[in-house]
């Protein structure tokens, strides 16, 4: 028979009174087949019940509707964190669907990207201002060449894992102490130019840098940049970029800095973006030590010191020369961090 005619009979049946029971007896018996179900017979029972006697069949899935790219673009740039979760229940079709139109628009996934610092309007000036006088000096007298610049780095250490062991089952396994809560570190300071590394040292273990530490470096560094570069101290004048920490800034620092007739160049607060040793020196660093295991102090050291002696002659004038870019980026976006 045809589903229609049989759904004809069901709401024959329910008309007359009959219970689902009754009904799929009375609609087998005629025809001497089951072509009517308990559970077929009940759901149109209580389809009936409510009110709708319709025997057409009910649309099955999500209703296919169309998005609009431009409709679909419009709401995403208006808010950018939305989900495709969101959007396909806001439009009113499967994620899938709006993961497809997303695609036809360009649009990508992407996590935030952390910032240093959340910068007031005043900090922002300070680092246009600051960009702007240092592009404007080097285009009248170029002067990167002359920059020494350093910085501070934790470099952690002591992975050890708990190592397992193919052992009897009533073996004990091995005794393997606990790592300390606190993971261990050391910090190193490093002292580079465009022609290479001038002074590296590292921090006794959890140390970390005072004034008088970093004055005692100051001197080191300068009595290494006479043997190394002696062309940036008898012929030109070295110029020092360093960031301002409070060791940096100390007032001890200040009179060493007049002592050893060191100038300073400008560098704004919160402002790791335009400090060479940052965006350069230590980003290639982190991808050098990435994946490698140290459990001690000396091995820290080792790779240090690998790092540096794998470095080529252009390494350390390419992070220089990148400067006045930096600066010109900062001053594109008024100030603000860049990408």
């Amino acid at each position: 028979m045809e589903i229609s005619e049989i759904r004809v009979l069901m709401k024959y049946e329910f008309h007359r009174g009959a219970t689902t029971r009754q009904a799929v007896f009375n609609i087998n018996s005629v025809f001497g087949i089951q072509v009517a179900t308990n559970a077929t017979v009940a759901r149109w029972f209580k389809k009936f019940r409510s009110g709708d006697f319709d025997l057409s069949n009910e649309p099955r899935g999500r209703p296919k509707t169309q998005v609009d790219n431009d409709v679909l673009k419009a709401t995403v740039e208006a808010n950018s964190s939305q989900s495709a979760r969101e959007l396909s229940l806001m439009y009113n079709v499967s994620k899938q669907t709006i993961l497809t139109h997303l695609a036809q628009i360009g649009k990508v996934k992407k996590l935030d990207k952390w910032i240093p610092h959340e910068l007031t309007d005043a900090q922002k000036e300070r680092r246009l201002d600051a960009c702007l006088s240092l592009l404007s000096r080097n285009k009248a007298e170029p002067f990167l060449k002359q920059i020494v610049t350093c910085d501070e780095k934790w470099i952690m250490y002591d992975n050890r894992k708990r190592s397992s062991q193919w052992l009897d089952k009533d073996e004990s396994p091995k005794h393997c102490p606990k790592l300390d809560i606190h993971q261990k570190k050391l910090m190193v300071t490093v002292w580079w130019s465009a022609s290479g590394v001038i002074h590296h040292s590292f921090m006794e273990p959890g140390q970390s840098i005072t004034a008088d530490v970093y004055c005692y470096q100051l001197d080191e560094m300068m009595r290494n940049l006479a043997i190394k570069q002696p062309k940036l101290v008898n012929r030109m004048t070295p110029i020092l970029l360093h960031d301002n920490a409070r060791p940096h800034a100390a007032r001890m620092t200040v009179s060493k800095l007049q002592e050893l007739k060191l100038e300073t160049l400008r560098h704004p607060p919160y402002s790791p973006d335009l400090a060479p040793t940052d965006y350069y020196f230590f980003r290639n660093l982190n991808n050098f030590l990435s994946g490698k295991k140290f459990n001690s102090a000396q091995a820290v050291k080792m790779a240090f010191q690998e790092f540096i002696d794998s470095r080529d002659p252009g390494f350390y004038s390419k992070g220089i020369n990148e400067l006045p870019l930096k600066w010109q980026k900062c001053i594109d976006n008024m100030g603000a961090y860049f990408d």
